[in-house]
């Protein structure tokens, strides 16, 4: 077969894998694909089932429009989230509206149910707001769920046409990117009983509630919640206790230093497995703690490890990470996690009692999505890795990982992509950094290529083993792509992680500076068609190089962190990110803001500078790149503002399909005009 490059357009055609939930009994998955739709350019999620004893061959499609699956304890049901258009009972006049007119979540994403075997579904919930996250109770008679609670004004209207209102804030966390205004809505706890009715609230308050785990015996339920009187402009998280009836909700775990989230119940109901870390300074990295019943204190089982215990690779296939939540083992000696570990993600063995760490499965690949049986011997793994962007594969303890879809396999076979080249250089102090190479096809090691640096945001996440459509491309064009993981990124030890907090721009800047010269000594790269570009963090990274340097030909600069002052009080999380960075608020300590932000050194920029960014972007709020524009302007310098309509800071991961595409054919252009791949 004759190969071809990887275009922007290519992106139409690839399905990703994404959750899964194997069946109790271990025979069956049940997994999401999700797939951009040209036509609408929307995107479609199905849920797919597979037996785990068969192969490719045998996944079929099984519910058309859903996600979230969840089998009930006797694998004979499965509950699933779906927008689709639902039956509308008829009308009661017994039953007085609006709390029992079905009709109010028309549109919205709510619960249903279908039996295993195939079926009609049938519509279990009608929530005005929609609903999610399902959980079964463990005799199976009750679903467990969350929803949004709350009244939103309506839009003022003057002969049919709306009108502008006016909202009144009074606390900071009143909007939130990719959500819009979130001021009047709050999460709490629902459950509905599986045959149907009417939803009992279980609780309720000015507060989020979340993430819900029914104890064993169906008689206690565990949630996060964000009850801290800071929690609008400090978030926390908090583990709480109540009756399965939602009576006498307590605190349990609610320590102003920590962080928590993701409890799991042990078989025999005594302990509460978490995921946390430190509230403060803890640089991305995650831990797993325990906390017996009856205490007030949870205990770290992985303090010593080097893995963080959350999957913060970072891609451009998709916008959801995998699950979190620790699994326990029948016997309640140990618990499964997902773990980091330089680049990679794995599933891990945790002791409880004493926090050993065993690999259970291995591998350079990133996991999207994970689930176990009830025997805690099969895995249900979605897996993606640099050239395939997630496929299901099925494990046993003790066996071999084994595929079972193919849902890429006709589109890859015509692609030639490249595969990375994992390179360690020296950083700043010394310190050992990694990073990859991605050559272009047809690589010849006697020719001079352009290389073009790529830089993650966060800087707590990272870059990994996982599917790079952005890198794919831009090797394609001809280009060397190098991409690594300063001091900051996550999955390189507490440390590591938390080296980056309060001085961007130094270290950092050393690190990624120190892998293009580690790039240069291979003898392939051409120093003088140098190029840079990164979103977020890596936007302001990107900013902030060629205000210091002008050894890069281009630059591309994306939702960017570029004024701290501004940032502090625009973004949806500036009181939060500036407090772990800097401790102070900018009018207490006006230089360091200055000092890290790229829009003071504007005047220093003569690489010729593309600015994207999305006008919805709440997190990096669009005003910090129309300043960057106008001085540049000003300045009369090489630039270019790409502004995209209604799109959030997510653009390049969940954005508008066609956008999306618009945009990685924009990142080529700008490249190839100031940096040709030949010469």
């Amino acid at each position: 077969m004759t190969h071809r490059h990887i275009t922007p357009a290519d992106l139409y055609d690839f399905k990703l894998a994404g959750e899964t939930a194997i069946a109790p009994d271990g025979t069956r998955i049940a997994f999401t694909v999700t797939t951009l739709d040209r036509e609408t350019n929307a995107y479609q999620s199905a849920i797919w089932l597979v037996p785990t004893a068969g192969g490719p061959a045998e996944a079929r499609r099984f519910v058309a429009d859903g996600r979230s699956p969840r089998w009930s304890p006797d694998g004979r049901a499965l509950a699933f989230v779906s927008a689709r258009e639902g039956q509308r009972p008829a009308p009661n006049p017994d039953e007085a509206p609006p709390a029992r007119d079905k009709r109010l979540g028309k549109g919205k994403s709510q619960i249903w149910l279908i039996p295993a075997d195939g079926g009609e579904a049938r519509q279990l919930t009608f929530m005005r707001w929609g609903a999610g996250d399902p959980t079964w109770s463990p005799n199976g008679t009750r679903v467990l769920f969350t929803a949004k609670t709350g009244e939103i004004p309506a839009m003022p209207e003057h002969d049919g046409q709306p009108e502008p209102r006016a909202r009144r804030i009074t606390r900071f966390s009143y909007r939130f990117n990719s959500a819009g205004f979130i001021y009047e809505l709050r999460t709490h706890l629902f459950v509905v009983d599986a045959a149907g009715g009417e939803p009992a609230q279980l609780t309720d308050g000015d507060w989020d509630d979340g993430s819900p785990a029914w104890s064993p015996d169906g008689q206690q339920i565990a949630f996060t919640s964000n009850r801290d009187a800071q929690r609008w402009l400090f978030p926390r998280g908090e583990i709480w206790l109540m009756g399965a009836d939602g009576r006498d909700p307590q605190p349990w775990l609610a320590d102003e230093h920590l962080d928590f989230a993701a409890p799991s119940w042990s078989p025999d109901g005594q302990q509460i497995a978490i995921i946390g870390g430190d509230r403060w300074n803890s640089g991305g990295h995650t831990d797993v703690f325990v906390a017996q019943l009856g205490e007030t204190t949870a205990r770290c089982l992985t303090t010593d490890h080097f893995q963080s215990f959350n999957d913060a690779i970072g891609g451009d296939m998709r916008g959801d990470h995998a699950d979190p939540t620790p699994r326990w083992s029948p016997d309640g000696q140990s618990v499964l996690v997902v773990g980091n570990g330089r680049g990679a993600g794995n599933i891990f063995a945790l002791t409880v009692v004493d926090g050993a760490l065993q690999p259970v499965t291995s591998g350079a690949h990133q996991l999207i999505g994970w689930s176990v049986d009830a025997s805690s011997q099969t895995l249900a793994l979605t897996i993606a890795d640099p050239t395939q962007p997630g496929e299901l594969f099925v494990y046993e303890r003790g066996g071999t990982t084994r595929q079972l879809s193919d849902l890429n396999g006709a589109l890859l076979a015509e692609l030639h992509l490249s595969v990375p080249e994992t390179i360690t250089y020296p950083g700043a102090q010394g310190w050992e950094c990694e990073g990859w190479l991605l050559k272009p096809p047809h690589f010849d090691p006697d020719h001079r290529y352009p290389l073009l640096l790529e830089i993650h945001g966060g800087p707590n996440t990272a870059y990994g083993y996982t599917f790079g459509f952005e890198f794919q491309l831009l090797a394609a064009q001809g280009y060397v792509v190098l991409y690594t993981n300063p001091r900051g990124s996550t999955s390189y030890g507490r440390a590591f992680g938390q080296a980056v907090r309060g001085i961007w721009g130094q270290e950092d800047y050393e690190d990624v500076m120190a892998g293009v010269e580690a790039a240069l000594a291979r003898g392939f790269v051409d120093p003088a068609r140098l190029g840079v570009l990164g979103g977020s963090y890596g936007g302001f990274m990107s900013a902030w190089i060629v205000s210091h340097t002008d050894r890069f030909r281009a630059a591309i600069t994306e939702r960017a962190f570029l004024s701290a002052h501004s940032f502090y009080g625009t973004s949806d999380i500036g009181p939060w990110l500036s407090r772990e960075n800097w401790a102070k608020p900018w009018w207490e300590d006006r230089a360091t803001y200055d000092w890290h932000s790229p829009l003071t050194y504007v005047q220093n920029i003569h690489t010729p500078l593309l600015i994207i960014h999305s006008d919805e972007d709440l997190r990096c709020p669009i005003e910090q790149a129309e300043q960057l524009f106008t001085a540049l302007i000003y300045l009369g310098r090489k630039t270019e503002f790409l502004r995209f309509e209604g799109q959030n800071h997510e653009l390049s991961r969940s954005g508008h399909p066609r956008l999306r595409v618009e945009r990685l054919e924009a990142i080529v252009d700008w490249f190839k005009r100031y940096i040709p791949a030949e010469g």
